[in-house]
């Protein structure tokens, strides 16, 4: 049985007066591993030798110990395999700088070479009808694309030359795509769009997982990236 005996405290947690003193609340309220071996080495020093412990009860004290060593031992594997995980997707990012990406968004680039791909994701109910509308960043409409029937479940590419209404070019920029899209039954369709753009920078600051920057265009998250160009 163990006397009235304190386990030895942190270094520094002892007052004057002998007292232990912790500095905060989870402190007195948890024991770590340390502490607990301490337990169990005193226990085993201030046992009864005419009443020693039993065998089944040793065993269980054992088994206790090893398995928070385990606990302990598994969450610094966790915590190595998180780090290299970030550092493995921060260097993944980098490799995207200057290359196309491609994500789920409804702006499309037009450059001096014309529009970077923009896709619509057609969904299973297949589309009949569809329009698309292009604005500038003011909010002016440019041009307006009437689409066809599409199967269901493909990805269809939006045919665009760069040019408004009035078959003129339009100047490089970031326009806005908008969709009115119809099934066979003539009911409304939710359309998903998949736009193009260029990584210009990384940012690392917020939560040690890399922001993907696009050029005139949004910061993402790493996992919003579907597929990287050439």
């Amino acid at each position: 049985m163990i006397p009235n005996t304190a386990v030895t405290p942190p270094d520094g947690a002892l007052t004057k007066n002998g007292e232990v003193k912790y500095e905060t609340k989870e402190d007195h309220s948890t024991l770590s591993r340390d502490d607990f071996m301490k337990l169990f080495v005193t226990q085993l020093q201030y046992q009864d030798p005419m009443n020693p412990m039993e065998s089944a009860e040793m065993a269980n004290q054992v088994a206790q110990f090893n398995m928070v060593d385990l606990m302990y031992k598994n969450n610094s594997a966790l915590e190595g395999m998180a780090s290299a995980l970030d550092t493995s997707a921060s260097v993944s990012a980098i490799n995207l700088l200057g290359h196309g990406v491609e994500y789920q968004g409804s702006e499309i680039f037009l450059g001096e070479d014309g529009p970077e791909p923009f896709y619509l994701q057609i969904p299973e109910a297949g589309m009949s009808s569809c329009e698309v509308t292009i604005r500038d960043s003011a909010g002016k409409i440019v041009q307006k694309i009437h689409m066809g029937a599409a199967e269901p479940g493909i990805r269809k590419r939006l045919e665009w030359d760069g040019t408004d209404m009035e078959g003129n070019g339009l100047q490089p920029g970031t326009y806005h795509v908008s969709i009115e899209a119809r099934d066979i039954n003539e009911n409304d369709l939710e359309i998903q769009t998949w736009t193009t753009g260029i990584v210009s920078g990384i940012d690392n600051s917020q939560d040690g997982l890399p922001k993907i920057k696009i050029k005139d265009g949004p910061i993402l998250d790493f996992n919003e990236i579907k597929s990287v160009q050439g």
